[in-house]
């Protein structure tokens, strides 16, 4: 399949903001994306994305696995993470950590994530060394070493670097916390590091490996100062030798269950302020939810401008701090806020207020200037984070994994800017409930 979405669009003019562009953001018309790609698949089932930028001299290669913590099974918190880190140590022709240091020598740089549904690794480097990545992910895939001895280094590097985190920062085990209230099921609301990543076996680890570290459970994408036609021969060159693994199963569905009415906790911290972190879970999702949470977002949190901040920051002077976020997750999405106060006095202020401004949005739509600029705040996000290669390479994997379908993403940011005061109201009264709600309040010993 070939997307030749944004093809005649100009980034350099989108991101300036033509006239022309401009009234489609204020009418919510859709937009295309600002550049090109296409998609295919090997034999073996390895997923291939390609994107053609020929603006400066580099070339981002990102490779993904659905091998996020969805993936591990009760008591092996912590194995997505351990072998996101595994894979830089080393392979049948690449010693340990040389995948690093060979991507440094030629001036490029490179790194790795793992998420709810994947773990991401990726490296932007000059255009003439792309032979370099493509050998360098491929020998990986085909050959990763994993032997008694890295894993014990490995895992004691990052126990290590957990309980200093743990240490030095008094809210950390909130945020943990926090995260089980939110999602009270095992598969989605467990941490990064769960407290059995001490006893992983080398079978646990080599299982997990083999289930999922394998070509048909990934997604390679290139983006970049490439020749498409010479890149196509370089990728089957490289990967396309190595064999499939099994059949992986879908991700496990999320099941929540929980009291019926909002839960509320208390958490002590050692030294600090107080404050709290209040969520919202949406979970179905129908068709048009997820672009409303998207533009709610903006409207409650982005800009100094943004309901919440303006309220507990600037009119009641309830809250030193506030911000929030969203989450989206297969399945799933969250709305989080994170806020600091004085004290309990302050804090259960700044709640009461956050609560009042969400049943604004229930019996008040949200005014045309509020939502113009949530859009534009929205827009200008959205196509800056398309201005890079890495970017547009983590984009498009992610959209990969997300299921929804590549041939989508030429309709995504105009769906998100068509949303309308009505709708916003709508969303917020079905799914601004109390048994989406929960408050997880922390202060002093």
């Amino acid at each position: 399949m070939v997307n030749k979405a944004g093809a005649l669009v100009s980034l350099a003019l989108i991101l300036l903001g033509g006239p022309g562009l401009a009234a489609q953001d204020e009418a919510g018309a859709p937009e295309s994306l600002p550049f090109s790609f296409e998609t295919y698949m090997l034999r073996n089932g390895l997923r291939i994305i390609l994107s053609e930028d020929p603006r400066l001299p580099l070339v981002t290669v990102a490779v993904g696995y659905g091998a996020g913590t969805l993936r591990e099974k009760p008591g092996q918190e912590g194995l997505a993470f351990l072998l996101e880190n595994l894979m830089f140590q080393g392979s049948e022709n690449v010693p340990p950590l040389q995948h690093v240091a060979y991507v440094q020598k030629v001036g490029g740089e490179l790194n790795a994530t793992t998420s709810a549904d994947k773990a991401l690794f990726y490296e932007t480097l000059p255009s003439n060394q792309l032979s370099l990545a493509l050998w360098l992910e491929s020998d990986r895939m085909k050959s990763l070493a994993i032997t008694p001895l890295a894993i014990e280094q490995t895992r004691d590097d990052l126990l290590r670097e957990h309980r200093e985190r743990v240490a030095t920062d008094p809210y950390f085990e909130t945020f943990i916390q926090f995260e089980e209230l939110l999602f009270p099921d095992p598969s989605y609301g467990h941490p990064m590091i769960g407290p059995g990543m001490d006893d992983l076996s080398e079978a646990e680890i080599l299982a997990f490996h083999r289930a999922h570290y394998v070509p048909n459970n990934a997604v390679l994408c290139i983006v970049g100062n490439i020749d498409v036609a010479r890149t196509r021969g370089l990728v089957a060159r490289y990967f396309e030798s190595i064999a499939p693994g099994p059949d992986v199963p879908p991700l496990p569905g999320p099941e929540f269950t929980r009291e019926s009415d909002a839960v509320v906790r208390s958490a002590q911290v050692s030294g600090g302020s107080a404050g709290f972190h209040m969520g919202f879970r949406f979970f179905p999702l129908q068709p048009g939810d997820r672009e409303c949470l998207r533009i709610l977002a903006y409207v409650l949190f982005e800009g100094e401008t943004s309901r919440l901040k303006h309220r507990l920051l600037r009119r009641d002077l309830t809250a030193r701090y506030v911000t929030g976020s969203l989450d989206e997750r297969p399945g799933v999405s969250a709305l989080k806020i994170f806020c600091f106060a004085t004290n309990a006095i302050m804090v259960a202020r700044s709640e009461r207020a956050i609560l009042s401004e969400i049943d604004r949005l229930k019996a008040n739509e949200v005014s045309p200037d509020e939502l113009r600029r949530a859009r534009r705040r929205f827009r200008k996000d959205y196509l800056d984070r398309l201005a890079t290669n890495l970017g547009k390479a983590r984009f498009l994997v992610e959209a990969a994994f997300a299921g929804t379908g590549l041939d989508a993403l030429d309709r995504d940011l105009g769906t998100v800017l068509a949303v309308t005061p009505q709708n916003l109201a709508a969303f917020a009264s079905k799914y601004f409930v109390p048994q989406n709600r929960v408050v997880l309040e922390f202060g002093p010993r």
